[in-house]
């Protein structure tokens, strides 16, 4: 039986115990989500499995329920739909970890709202394994960027802000507000994310921010500037953020959203072609996620919705 949760420390010690602990699930991304003005439910089954859902809310009063990478199986989940189908809920959208039996149940598959595809960087392996790892071009730039006198440390958001207006100009980009990235910082805290920023001569050339939750270091967001790219800031700066993670303690490193491996699956997006480069320099194993969807409460709204996103999309 589902029953709300309450106990952040009890959460939070359940749910990064899971391999790969997944940030999107953790108590303080839930609250960053009521910052943002959303509703959020926690949910523990029989007092073992623990699912954050989070309402999003849309036009005409009707909602609907999103499920981020939450541990669940079929049993669980049957009976989680069930409570989540209540008035004015559209349908339930699931990113999941695992394939869950939906052959009864009105679905549709959709593009995964966080990256389908990811690079887990294993950090249980020495730092001499992790360069000997790399591709040669990786390993050169990094060793570059060291000799020409780059330094790393700890950053702040409004450098990263600055960076990442240069970023999403230059590689043609929709962005966050810079008000999500501030809020992302200030609720999350110093322990949970940290921004981290590359430096030469004082000035500020990349920056990333890196969520830290269980036995991982998400690599979530970053921006880089249009000059001195030949200094090749971002892959000194990833170095030394994967460095520091290892020392901590965290298992892995994960560059959260690649292309699959093969060209002809759904996920795979040609603009994202030089970003998994540039991630695959560094090594890593591919994990592809199941199809995400959503379960159909009001067909013929759901209908309404889809078409409306479909217009939308077609004017922007």
């Amino acid at each position: 039986m589902w029953q709300e949760a309450k106990d952040k420390k009890k959460w939070d010690d359940l749910v990064s115990r899971q391999k790969h602990a997944h940030f999107l699930q953790s108590w303080q991304w839930g609250e960053f989500q009521r910052v943002l003005g959303r509703k959020v439910l926690r949910l523990a089954w029989n007092n073992e499995v623990f699912v954050q859902s989070i309402k999003m809310n849309l036009p005409r009063g009707f909602a609907y329920w999103y499920i981020p990478r939450g541990q669940v199986d079929d049993s669980a989940f049957n009976e989680l739909q069930k409570m989540l189908g209540q008035a004015g809920t559209l349908f339930l959208r699931v990113d999941p970890l695992v394939e869950l039996k939906l052959a009864d149940l009105p679905f549709k598959e959709v593009p995964a709202t966080q990256p389908q595809c990811t690079l887990l960087l294993d950090l249980s392996l020495s730092a001499e394994q992790l360069l000997l790892g790399m591709r040669p071009k990786t390993r050169y730039n990094v060793n570059l960027a060291e000799k020409k006198g780059l330094t790393v440390k700890l950053g702040v958001i409004d450098n990263f802000l600055r960076l990442n207006k240069q970023t999403t100009s230059r590689d043609r980009f929709i962005s966050h507000p810079d008000e999500y990235y501030r809020q992302l910082v200030e609720v999350l805290g110093g322990v949970a994310v940290k921004v981290w920023q590359a430096e030469f001569n004082g000035k500020v050339l990349a920056s990333a921010i890196v969520i830290y939750f269980g036995d991982t270091a998400t690599y979530l967001h970053g921006a880089s500037a249009n000059e001195d790219r030949n200094l090749m800031a971002p892959y000194l700066l990833h170095w030394r953020i994967i460095q520091d993670a290892q020392k901590r303690g965290f298992k892995y490193y994960d560059w959260w959203g690649v292309n699959p491996l093969e060209e002809n699956h759904p996920a795979y997006k040609k603009s994202w072609e030089g970003i998994t480069r540039f991630k695959a320099g560094f090594s890593g194993e591919v994990m592809c996620y199941p199809d995400s969807f959503d379960l159909i409460y009001r067909p013929w709204w759901y209908r309404v919705y889809r078409l409306s996103k479909s217009l939308k999309s077609l004017l922007v």
